[in-house]
């Protein structure tokens, strides 16, 4: 579907967000752009942008039409660009494409869960890695877990760990709960203060996620060693967002007082522990390698 301007003020800002934050050149972003908007190419954006009515904004339309949109654009750009999606759905975010929406991390996990289904996740047979099913199992009965591998034991991914259950406490309900982003992938459990005062936010396992810097917010690739003078816990001694509500509402407008509103690259890990099979033991730090070797092309021993 095209989408139709105004005029051409924000598909070329867009275009130009893209290529700095994605470090692409200017002419390969407009193209992703103007492919993903409905066009041949920047050359017929530019000459049709405005040949019908204007495209509605994200903040004019309702928050199932709004992930939609976002997903599918971020899928487009990211195929013309040989760009990881999560990177391009993070800078499009920012970028203001079809509007000026403010984001909301409970959209931007929407929007993430949208492009996974249409990729790395898909709605599988109940019995599939990737499957989301429950537990039936003393202390986590009706816990929603993704599948990571059926047999004896059975592996499952839930919000706090990769779990060995048995195959008799995994159970696939008639109507599958909704898919999910783990929140040891997202959450933060602390920062670091680094020796210039910058605070790098890490996870439950101690793998960085965002460095704050005064105003400048930068995602931080997990695999990264980070030299820091002092470390701050956010979590109260034996609780957990999993099991409190409070605590993760408490994580939440801790990451929106300091600006955040997207997703960490960790977050990406999550398709690759549902599908990896180089071990069958892993845990949920083992996603950091797993993208390392990944996004980098270096093998996970290297």
């Amino acid at each position: 579907m095209r989408l139709h301007f105004p005029n051409t003020s924000r598909p070329k800002k867009a275009a130009k967000h893209l290529a700095a934050w994605l470090s692409k050149p200017l002419s390969s972003a407009q193209r992703a752009v103007a492919r993903a908007c409905g066009y041949r190419d920047w050359h017929e954006l530019t000459q049709l942008f405005d040949a019908g009515s204007p495209c509605a904004l994200d903040q004019d339309i309702t928050i199932a039409n709004f992930i939609e949109r976002q997903s599918r654009l971020t899928l487009a750009i990211a195929r013309e660009l040989s760009a990881f999606d999560g990177d391009v759905q993070y800078a499009l975010a920012e970028a203001r494409l079809t509007g000026d929406r403010s984001p909301q991390l409970d959209e931007q996990i929407a929007i993430r869960l949208a492009c996974w289904r249409a990729t790395d996740l898909p709605t599988v047979d109940s019995r599939q890695r990737g499957a989301v099913g429950k537990l039936k199992t003393v202390g986590r009965n009706g816990e929603a877990v993704i599948l990571r591998e059926r047999g004896r034991p059975t592996y499952v991914i839930s919000h706090q760990a990769i779990s060995t259950v048995g195959d008799f406490e995994y159970v696939s309900p008639r109507v599958a709960p909704p898919l999910f982003v783990p929140m040891r992938l997202y959450l933060p459990y602390g920062y670091w203060t680094e020796h210039d005062g910058s605070r790098v936010i890490f996870s439950r396992d101690y793998k960085p996620m965002w460095r704050l810097r005064g105003r400048s917010i930068e995602r931080v690739e997990p695999w990264l060693r980070i030299s820091f003078v002092e470390q701050t816990h956010l979590w109260p001694r034996g609780q957990a967002p999993w099991s409190s509500k409070e605590l993760k509402a408490d994580l939440n407008e801790f990451l929106a007082q300091n600006g955040i509103h997207g997703l960490p690259i960790l977050a990406a890990a999550l398709p690759l522990l549902v599908h990896d099979r180089s071990k069958r033991n892993l845990s949920m730090a083992d996603g950091a390698e797993l993208l390392k070797a990944h996004r980098t092309g270096l093998s996970i021993t290297a």
